[in-house]
């Protein structure tokens, strides 16, 4: 609709020999609208009819889409223009939005993710890294990374030992910390080590979001100064370093950091009885884990020993005699019950069975090939999008009220001419009046659906 000002200044650039396609271009409207002001089809200050036009075709347009919600809008707007429906197509496709009249398909639309909330008396789990130099020359590595998780409220942590700070090393260190503490709070607060933030940016990563929505978190950054928490356990994490000997073994780290959390945890507990200043905390809420942590990738370097064995994780697994003295990947995905050897370049070698941490288990047999690629997801039942569907009874019943006064006395069909001949005034009216036909005599199951087919090609020639 136009305002007073920009009519007068349509008519006085007009006055001086601009075409409406120049005029339209000068204010930016459309030309169609410039014309109707200008041939007195529109009057300012009063907004067109169009949408009370279409409200009486809203009946039958709710039934033809709940009947099929895959239905094209070009030919549901054919059938309203049958119908007696005047307006244009834009008008027709913007008042179908605005009515929001096609329903949401089961089969082949997911519900929508929201965001997650605070529950009551949820907890906060803060992540921080810890680095500490070497290590025992067994570990394979020059620094020992220590991914430490701590909850908010109840004060509790837990630590866990990981090869390497990256990606896949920063989920299994999270899930396996979360394990632990039997479910995980509403808030995930990392500190701003890689590969957390991203590069030169205040905000998370993306592959780091998607690891939140798949445990149903919020994750974000936490402050770059430490409490008085962390530095507590910062402390306790040196002291105890000085208490690993050169031939400490990766696991037997692993259990002594638990029971230095365990041991921290009891005495928080017994001093927060009401000595020494301490107050008792408030009962906390942890939310449930999913079944299986997120699928990310795991990758790490080791040397094949001379009996043609590596080893990952406390066990041994076999690879061809020909690789002794070479380096190659040790590669797994999180939750797969396998695990591959690969060549620096990704070529995989071979494939064996994942044992338990620490079992201290020669793993001989092996597969060839693996795929590291994630497994193909489980296929939700087809939607025949493509299908045609012809109107029900109830779309019929809505169409006859729609009708023109003129079909309805002179008791023709739809489609049909006054002098008896079929005609093609429109494909809507003729294929409704076929279906009217063959709903009046019911044929064979397989007549049917010949009949069927017929109108549907009849709708496209």
């Amino acid at each position: 609709m136009l305002t007073g000002e920009e009519y007068i200044n349509i008519c006085a650039l007009r006055s001086r020999g601009l075409s409406i396609a120049a005029i339209a271009r000068l204010l930016g409207r459309d030309r169609k609208t410039v014309s109707s002001y200008l041939s007195g089809k529109r009057t300012v200050g009063v907004r067109s009819s169009g949408r009370d036009e279409f409200e009486r075709f809203i009946p039958y347009c709710r039934r033809r889409l709940q009947d099929d919600a895959h239905f094209q809008a070009s030919m549901l707007f054919a059938e309203l223009v049958d119908l007696g429906y005047t307006g244009g197509y834009s008008t027709f496709t913007r008042a179908l939005r605005t009515h929001q009249l096609r329903p949401r398909c089961p089969l082949c639309q997911r519900p929508p993710r929201t965001r997650p909330g605070r529950p009551d008396n949820a907890e906060e789990v803060h992540f921080r890294w810890f680095v500490l130099s070497d290590p025992p020359a067994d570990w394979g590595s020059t620094h020992a990374c220590i991914l430490v998780g701590r909850l908010t409220h109840s004060q509790r942590w837990s630590a866990v030992l990981a090869e390497q700070i990256d990606l896949g090393h920063l989920v299994d260190s999270v899930d396996r910390i979360l394990r632990q503490f039997g479910g995980t709070g509403w808030r995930w607060r990392f500190d701003r080590t890689q590969p957390i933030p991203c590069p030169g940016g205040g905000k998370l990563t993306t592959a780091l979001g998607k690891v939140a929505k798949h445990y149903g978190v919020v994750a974000d950054l936490s402050p770059a100064r430490q409490d008085a928490d962390d530095q507590a356990i910062g402390q306790a994490l040196v002291l105890w370093w000085q208490t690993i000997g050169a031939d400490t073994g990766l696991l037997e780290a692993q259990e002594s950091l638990g029971r230095l959390a365990r041991i921290m945890d009891a005495r928080r507990a017994a001093a927060s009885g009401g000595h020494d200043g301490y107050a008792v905390p408030a009962a906390t809420v942890l939310l449930d884990l999913p079944h299986d942590p997120y699928p990310a990738k795991i990758s790490v370097a080791r040397a094949v020993s001379a009996n043609s064995m590596v080893s990952y994780r406390g066990n041994l697994y076999a690879v061809p005699r020909h690789l002794h003295g070479h380096t190659v990947e040790v590669r797994r995905r999180l939750g797969d019950p396998l695990l591959a050897i690969a060549t620096p370049r990704g070529r995989v070698i071979v494939q064996h069975s994942l044992a338990p941490d620490g079992a201290s288990l020669s793993v001989i047999g092996h597969r060839h090939g693996i795929s590291l690629e994630r497994p193909l997801p489980v296929p939700r039942p087809a939607c025949h999008s493509k299908l045609y569907r012809p109107p029900s009874v109830e779309a019929l019943a809505a169409a006859r009220a729609l009708r023109p006064d003129a079909c309805q006395e002179d008791g023709l069909e739809p489609g049909q001419q006054a002098d008896g001949s079929p005609g093609r005034p429109g494909r809507s009216w003729w294929w409704t009046g076929v279906l009217d036909r063959i709903r009046k005599e019911p044929t064979e199951g397989d007549e049917v659906v010949r009949s069927e087919t017929v109108i549907h090609l009849a709708m496209h020639r």
